[in-house]
């Protein structure tokens, strides 16, 4: 600890004291990061902010999952300094003896949690994969995301429980700032390898009737972060999303999607797929652009996407991507309450952004994107909950139709909104 000195954090690119009302102590699964290339800045007693040199390094959280991110690093790059890997950096400080971090709980959904699950026992469920399909190439591909880079929607498919994953096309239609799998100009490492295949529609409704048939699976689900975008492949998804309903009638059919092919969905939805989750930044469609450089398509597809789910009688699930000083701005939240309601979503997953916080940061500035001063993020999280009634908000996907069971199975977070939703 300095002396004389507070720790500080950013929302977008202003700087706040942090405080000790908004921190909680390190979740269990936190990882801590240095953030090489950086300086730091901390706020002297006077206010004025003090950016530390020498030898000094930021350090960051990388939050599990479950929890959302507040305020981000008070950080600077150095000249010279290369893109952080992309991860979603929270501001990290010591209180009372402890590291603490900005951040709140969002879910703790008992049916996810990864703290109860995995081990050994995914290793032997990938040996029980490699011997039912031995020909299947998704299951070697999904064995490194579970075993290598823990991915626990991979590590859920061999343990044949909760949510499998079947990713599905190696290609994309937008070139996002914070994609974890391809950084087309190679300037920031992607923290897992996009896969280099195109799956066949056979392949995938063999590892989803492999998934589904354990005793507490639920979901599989189209579009993963090792994958570009699912909906480029519609005649595979469509007939892999035919045989699987066929085979299982009370599954959820689930995709993933960066919601650019509406008429790609409609047919998916009349083979059987029942739930969508549409991931975006922003519904300013400068903000938009920026983020996930699209090609081929706008947020008028994005919205239909929701659209054509809800008027089929299926899930829609925003997968809100938040930014500190981005999402919890005024114009923002209102642009994001009417696109739930236009949308009919039953569900919001507030997740945090995997990107260089300080790289986003200036794209949105070189554009006139950033928005101005945010209200914060969990009276944002307050005042979507509020505006949004009986809808459910989160970071997992239920399985659907929704029950009870499904809505409430495990111990949710104080301040959550959760309620059961009817079809």
């Amino acid at each position: 600890m300095l002396d004389g000195v507070r720790p500080a954090a950013r929302s977008g690119a202003r700087l706040h004291p942090l405080k000790a009302d908004g921190v909680v102590p390190l979740p269990a699964g936190t990882t801590l990061m240095h953030l090489p290339g950086r300086a730091a800045t901390v706020l002297q007693r006077d206010g004025n902010p003090l950016e530390l040199g020498g030898e000094l390094l930021p350090l960051a959280a990388v939050l599990p999952v479950g929890h959302l991110r507040t305020l981000l690093p008070a950080t600077r790059p150095l000249q010279g300094s290369s893109r952080l890997p992309l991860y979603g950096y929270a501001a990290v400080a010591e209180h009372r003896g402890q590291l603490v971090v900005a951040a709140t709980a969002t879910d703790r959904f008992g049916w996810w949690m990864p703290s109860r699950f995995g081990g050994s026992d995914v290793a032997a469920g990938v040996e029980r994969a490699r011997e039912a399909l031995p020909a299947n190439r998704l299951v070697g591909h999904l064995a490194v995301c579970a075993l290598e880079n823990r991915c626990y929607t991979a590590q859920n498919t061999f343990l044949r429980r909760y949510e499998g994953a079947l990713p599905a096309s190696p290609a994309c239609n937008a070139d996002c700032l914070g994609c974890i799998s391809l950084q087309s100009d190679g300037e920031a490492p992607a923290p897992q390898p996009r896969m280099r295949f195109a799956p066949t529609w056979q392949e995938l409704a063999e590892l989803a009737e492999f998934h589904l048939t354990g005793d507490d699976a639920a979901i599989v689900s189209f579009g993963q972060g090792c994958e570009g975008e699912p909906l480029t492949r519609g005649d595979a998804l469509v007939r892999a999303t035919r045989a699987i309903r066929r085979r299982f009638a009370a599954a959820t059919v689930h995709v993933n999607t960066n919601g650019s092919r509406p008429g790609v969905l409609r047919r998916m939805i009349a083979a059987g797929c029942n739930s969508v989750r549409i991931s975006a930044i922003s519904f300013n469609d400068s903000v938009f652009r920026a983020y996930y450089r699209p090609v081929g398509y706008t947020l008028d597809d994005v919205m239909e996407c929701g659209r054509v789910m809800r008027e089929a009688g299926g899930q829609v699930c925003l997968n809100l991507l938040t930014f500190p000083g981005v999402t919890d701005s005024p114009d923002e939240l209102e642009r994001t309450a009417q696109a739930c309601r236009d949308m009919g979503v039953h569900q919001v997953q507030w997740r945090s952004l995997n990107v260089d916080h300080d790289w986003l940061v200036e794209v949105l500035r070189r554009r006139d994107a950033l928005p101005p001063q945010g209200i914060g993020m969990d009276a944002a999280y307050q005042r979507l909950s509020a505006e949004l009634p009986g809808v459910v908000h989160g970071n997992f996907t239920r399985p659907w139709p929704a029950t009870e069971s499904a809505q409430h199975s495990g111990i949710e977070p104080e301040g959550a909104v959760v309620s059961s939703i009817s079809p």
